[in-house]
């Protein structure tokens, strides 16, 4: 089991980090803490050096690195994916997979690419925009498996658009995010406090199917308190019990405290980052010692 953080590129010169970290070396800092790896942002705006830069900064210290691409609203999402060697999702995705197995033999450790499925407006037909998620999946599996093996994919559990909010997210219900997984062959992310949303705003229910809890292979851990990405100090999000679940049903992949420095800084400062990982590593220590 992996505990990952969530950071961003050019955190050392960010001013929101330095207020958090303060004087401390960050990245040593969190690997003595515990951190194992970091999942870092990307976009189309992502200089491919930068990347591997920052990607070799936080290997040479001890820490993995996987990817988070963010595409909603642009053409790079996969609701505009097209199996062509032209279309800009696939040209940009291919990029983020190539940067992803250069990491992973840096790392000399198998990296992943987290991903969001197909997001529209209320009015784009939803089996269609399922359809290009299927297709878009499919197709960066069997990239990966041609070209980088050592690359994993995910389709991660999405958080449902307000009440009336004109937009939709593919896989923010449990049932298309299996059957995304199932027909691509790709693994799932569990985002915890996505999961507690939907439920919250839509009754819809908090933990997944049987079928789904076996294909998921990677997960985002945080708590919610009036906003989303919250440290885990206020007890809103069940996360030890879902962790207990997982690791029942054979879960032994990576954690991510998707939660970013300004949350930790509104809830307290460094010391909710540093009960945030220490109460995450316990409890998953002790899940796996009783087992």
């Amino acid at each position: 089991m992996l505990i990952g953080l969530k950071l961003d590129i050019g955190f050392s010169e960010d001013e929101i980090c330095r207020q958090l970290y303060g004087r401390r070396e960050i990245l040593p800092f969190l690997r003595d803490l515990g951190v194992d790896l970091v999942e870092t942002p990307v976009g189309a705006e992502t200089q491919p050096d930068v990347l591997s830069e920052h990607v070799a900064q936080c290997v040479d210290a001890g820490l993995q690195v996987t990817l988070h691409p963010y595409s909603e609203g642009t053409i790079f999402n996969p609701a505009y994916f097209a199996d062509s060697a032209d279309n800009p999702c696939r040209l940009l995705h291919e990029r983020f997979f190539t940067l992803a197995a250069e990491a992973a033999q840096r790392q000399q450790a198998p990296t992943l690419v987290n991903i969001h499925g197909a997001a529209g407006t209320a009015a784009d037909a939803r089996r269609h925009l399922l359809d290009r998620s299927i297709a878009f999946f499919t197709w960066a599996r069997a990239w990966c498996r041609q070209n980088a093996p050592e690359v994993g994919v995910t389709v991660e559990l999405q958080i449902s658009p307000n009440a009336g909010e004109s937009r939709q997210r593919i896989g923010d219900r449990y049932e298309e995010l299996l059957k995304i997984a199932a027909e691509s062959e790709v693994q799932v992310c569990w985002d915890f406090g996505h999961a507690y949303w939907n439920t919250y705003r839509y009754d819809w229910p908090l933990t997944p199917p049987p079928k789904l809890l076996g294909r998921i292979g990677h997960v985002h851990c945080h708590d919610v308190y009036e906003g989303d990405h919250e440290p885990l100090v206020f007890n809103t999000v069940p996360w030890r019990d879902f962790i207990s679940l997982l690791i029942d049903n054979g879960f032994d992949e990576r954690i991510i405290l998707e939660i970013p420095p300004c949350s930790f800084l509104d809830a307290g400062g460094i010391e909710t980052l540093i009960a945030s990982v220490q109460a995450l590593r316990a409890w998953t220590q002790q899940c796996q010692t009783g087992r």
